[in-house]
């Protein structure tokens, strides 16, 4: 069986009655982990009417692999409450952007004997934890470290990125593609 270890435990952004654009926000998210070489698998889209407006609930699960024997996962997951589409005018422009509560969880997973080929047989589990404990043990701290720092990257990113639109609700933020440098 694959041993998931949690890196970085589940971080929450939370903006109430805040404006957004949730098609850019969504588009930015996705933008910057596949930038990070991530696979994204939407697993879960949940739209509903509600009398308080719509609410959304959308669940990422972003894969990266390693090597053979490990990946990295993060699980992103946003919460949207209370939403309703407004106007917004700015510079003599009209918008269409989203009202209400917007949450994001975020979390890290570094999972190692992806292909589960290490827990069939009893001598083979003794040979993954030996494996683990002493040949692999600088490997496994050098990817937890790294996927540590992309974990806390993504959330600081997403964060700022919502956080702009507290200036001004109408700012598209550069995304990696737009400098040549990243691609």
């Amino acid at each position: 069986m694959a041993t998931r270890m949690p890196i970085l435990p589940q971080q929450r952004i939370q903006l109430k009655n805040a404006i957004y654009d949730l098609q850019e926000v969504y588009q930015h998210a996705h933008d910057w982990l596949a930038w990070l070489k991530y696979d994204i698998w939407e697993n879960e889209y949940q739209e509903t009417i509600t009398p308080g407006g719509k609410v959304i609930k959308i669940f990422w699960n972003c894969e990266r692999e390693i090597d053979d024997y490990s990946k990295f996962i993060i699980e992103v997951r946003f919460e949207m409450f209370g939403m309703t589409d407004i106007e917004v005018q700015q510079a003599g422009e009209r918008a269409k952007m989203q009202k209400g509560e917007i949450n994001a969880f975020i979390s890290a997973f570094l999972e190692t004997d992806r292909q589960n080929k290490w827990s069939e047989k009893p001598y083979l589990k003794f040979m993954k934890s030996f494996f683990e404990k002493y040949l692999y043990k600088g490997q496994i701290e050098v990817m937890q470290g790294q996927l540590w720092k992309e974990g806390w990257d993504f959330y600081n990113e997403l964060k700022a990125f919502l956080n702009l639109y507290k200036i001004s609700p109408r700012v598209r933020a550069a995304r990696p593609g737009d400098y040549p440098a990243f691609r």
